[in-house]
């Protein structure tokens, strides 16, 4: 991931009604050849004042840059019933299996 102080991008970010939420939007051009700001999640019509936000600002709202943020084991829940299992007794490695050390 690059560096946060290198990223110098503004984003478009504005409430949308319909999501309630602050989310990114884009710029979509109508039937009359006019410029129009939609919703990124969905795409319905942003009206209102447009915040123009550095990429910090973007991730404190939930978006995020770069990789992905890390997860615990599995689907992220940290429930632990769908974590990678390290005892797989007798059965034979699967396609794609790789054995990691902890």
């Amino acid at each position: 991931m690059p560096d946060r102080k290198s990223i110098t991008s503004l984003f478009p970010l504005a409430h949308c009604a319909a999501c309630d939420k602050p989310v990114l939007t884009c710029l979509a051009l109508g039937a009359d050849g006019g410029e129009h700001r939609r919703c990124v999640h969905c795409d319905s019509a942003v009206v209102g004042e447009i915040e123009w936000v550095d990429a910090a600002e973007l991730e404190r709202t939930g978006y995020y840059i770069g990789a992905p943020p890390a997860q615990a084991g599995g689907c992220g829940s940290g429930c632990g019933s769908c974590a990678a299992r390290t005892d797989r007794g007798s059965a034979p490695p699967r396609d794609g299996d790789t054995l990691r050390a902890r």
